[in-house]
């Protein structure tokens, strides 16, 4: 069995989010971060030097060095399409360099503090909040009250995506929402019907039970200790983990300790969920895991291993159908921003990578769905990979999170992954787990105030 792979700008989110499960281990108990530091240094001497484009901008163009992660498959698409826009017009040049994510973030802080860094920069939402404190990124709020791309084209929940403390702060590049893998063969032997998957949660138990047989190592679904899946569940039955606006815990409200309760009782007494640190992507693959939510990124590792698997959109729950959605944006930095011409430039290539065609493009060949939702059922997407046609439609029921949240690594440790390892894996009562889980995030919240 191959080693499975994330796409690699998901790795950005792994840089900063620091959960248990690591990106690239084959374990989908989350959305697969890994560990960094989470203090910006020097950049370390490293093998993998950060790769840039065209050094030399022709006569007349304003060059604009753009920073980026995209280490992985995607990297050539990107470069491609920024060779494109290079050439489509006379007036900017992108000099970009890509390099590994935990470099880019190592190197950020100093160089920007140096007058050394870039123009503009791409990241995930949970690293917003701390470089727009330290000032390494500058609002952009005339972009939008020029209407320079239309907001009303873009996911539900991507909005939040772009703000901060009541300002604009980034520009769209990058969106994904989880939706429901499930194994045809496994739902087929189960005497169920892959053409109708569960619509809501009492369904989606009822197809984990039938698909569990423990004896031969054999699992209906997967409810892992990592925060993802859980904090799912709660938002589904009309709860939150935080209230954004207060900054307070919410965890152990009711909403939230109901949710619990239902699914730990399905791991734990139903046993339909294998060990929570389990590597649910080989298992699903191999036939020994009937369901999993997960992004775009693992169909085009299923179709190679030539899974026979369905995607549909994640079941309501009683409140609600809703799946966790997050993506990248770029942002303008405080040294780009202080040449009225390098900003106007940016703008330009942030305008450009919005239009459909942009997004057409880079949607196609890197099997994410695009930021615009006026593509949903776009002929030729469809026809370049029809499971974009369910993450298209995930999008509208996306919910991001820790938006705006600078402690959101401490957070995902020293509170979710560890309290709800409490309850999956050592049987801990929910309440009063839930109790103390929401003292400890208490304590991180009232430093954000």
């Amino acid at each position: 069995m191959k080693r499975w792979k994330r796409g690699s700008w998901l790795v950005a989110m792994c840089a900063t989010l620091l959960i248990a499960s690591a990106c690239g281990n084959g374990n989908s108990n989350n959305t697969g971060k890994s560990s960094a530091s989470s203090t910006p240094t020097a950049a370390p001497a490293s093998s993998e030097a950060a790769a840039t484009t065209d050094t030399k901008a022709p006569e007349g163009k304003v060059t604009i060095t753009y920073w980026n992660g995209f280490s992985g498959s995607d990297r050539p698409v990107l470069e491609s399409l920024v060779k494109k826009f290079n050439e489509s017009q006379n007036e900017v040049e992108v000099k970009m360099e890509i390099m590994s994510w935990d470099v880019l973030y190592q190197k950020l802080t100093t160089a920007t503090a140096s007058g050394q860094g870039p123009d503009f920069i791409a990241f995930g939402p949970e690293n917003i909040a701390k470089y727009a404190d330290l000032g390494v990124l500058a609002p952009v709020d005339d972009f939008y009250a020029n209407n320079m791309i239309d907001t009303s084209l873009l996911p539900k929940g991507y909005d939040q995506l772009l703000h901060y403390k009541d300002h604009f702060i980034g520009f769209p590049m990058n969106y994904f929402a989880h939706a429901l893998y499930y194994n045809k063969n496994m739902v087929k032997a189960a005497g169920l019907d892959p053409e109708n998957p569960p619509t809501n949660w009492d369904e989606m138990a009822d197809w984990a039970v039938k698909m569990t047989d423990t004896k031969k190592g054999q699992y209906g679904m997967t409810i892992s200790s990592g925060w993802v899946y859980l904090t799912q569940m709660i938002w589904a039955n009309g709860g939150d983990v935080i209230d954004y606006k207060n900054k307070t815990s919410l965890i152990n409200k009711p909403e939230a300790v109901e949710a619990v309760k239902y699914w730990a009782d399905l791991a734990i007494n139903k046993k339909v969920s294998p060990a929570p640190n389990s590597d649910n992507l080989k298992m699903f693959a191999s036939g020994k895991l009937g369901m999993m939510y997960d992004g775009p990124w693992m169909s085009p590792q299923f179709k190679e291993a030539k899974v026979d698997y369905g995607i549909a959109l994640m079941p309501a729950g009683p409140a609600k159908q809703v799946t966790f959605g997050a993506g990248l944006s770029m942002h303008l930095t405080s040294k780009g921003a202080k040449d009225e011409k390098v900003k106007n430039a940016v703008y330009k290539f942030a305008q450009w990578w919005f239009e459909k065609d942009t997004q057409k493009e880079w949607s196609t060949k890197i099997g994410f769905p695009p930021v615009r939702t006026d593509l949903a059922g776009d002929p030729d997407l469809l026809a370049a990979n029809p499971d974009l046609d369910i993450f298209m439609k995930s999008a509208d029921i996306g919910q991001p999170w820790l938006v705006g949240i600078s402690n959101s690594s401490k957070i995902l440790t020293e509170v979710f992954q560890k309290y709800f390892d409490q309850i999956l894996i050592k049987k801990a009562d929910v309440q009063s787990t839930l109790d103390q889980a929401s003292i400890d995030l208490d304590k991180i919240l009232a430093t954000e105030r």
